[in-house]
């Protein structure tokens, strides 16, 4: 199961040395030393620390590029050149593709209908459905995901406060919403996974 922080750590930048490769960027290594030394040992037993996170890049030159589409490049091999197509560990962030399909969509656009636009059109008023309904939506910040563009070394997709998808610098800062998967053996002891009756996790 893979679980993302509700609330932001605050902004920081993906990578201070102007790099989108994640095996090595500055934001990875704070997330699995300092920011991971904060969580309560219990929890750290939960994590999976040997999940293989992939980390194809994807493109926005195809502005009707469908949600399913870029999670599909997400987990291909096309990455900029020299960078990593995976990489194990810990924590990571949210893809793009995690916001999209957080959505239940509304009355005038439903599910479908927001996975089938493009994520960059979800700031316009027609999309306004898809990211509303979108529990990842942060109409206060700007957010880090873990998808790279492809055809450039330093540039990362941002989700923008609008609602949007977006190129960002790797040395802008971002919000940022740790990621990770649990163990398969971690028992849920209550709860059916939504914002009013959450999962409970067995000690």
């Amino acid at each position: 199961m893979k679980i993302i922080r509700n609330e932001s750590l605050g902004e920081l930048k993906w990578d201070s040395n102007n790099v989108n490769d994640w095996s090595t960027a500055t934001l990875q290594t704070y997330l699995n030393n300092d920011y991971y030394g904060t969580i309560d040992q219990n929890d750290q037993v939960k994590i999976d620390s040997t999940y293989v996170w992939r980390l194809g890049g994807y493109d926005d030159s195809s502005s009707s590029t469908p949600i399913q589409m870029i999670y599909e490049r997400e987990r291909g091999t096309t990455v900029y050149s020299g960078n990593p197509t995976e990489w194990t560990g810990s924590i990571a962030l949210m893809y793009l593709s995690d916001y999209g399909f957080a959505t239940s969509g509304g009355s005038t656009t439903n599910r479908s209908s927001c996975l089938a636009k493009e994520l960059f059109n979800w700031a316009s008023s027609s999309g306004s459905d898809c990211k509303n309904n979108s529990w990842l939506y942060d109409s206060s910040n700007n957010q880090w995901t873990l998808t790279t563009r492809a055809s450039n070394s330093n540039v990362v997709f941002s989700v923008y406060n609008e609602g949007g998808s977006a190129n960002g610098d790797v040395r802008l800062q971002h919000a940022v919403r740790p990621a990770l998967y649990l163990l398969s053996n971690v028992e849920i002891v209550s709860g059916n996974g939504t914002s009013s009756s959450p999962f409970i996790l067995a000690d």
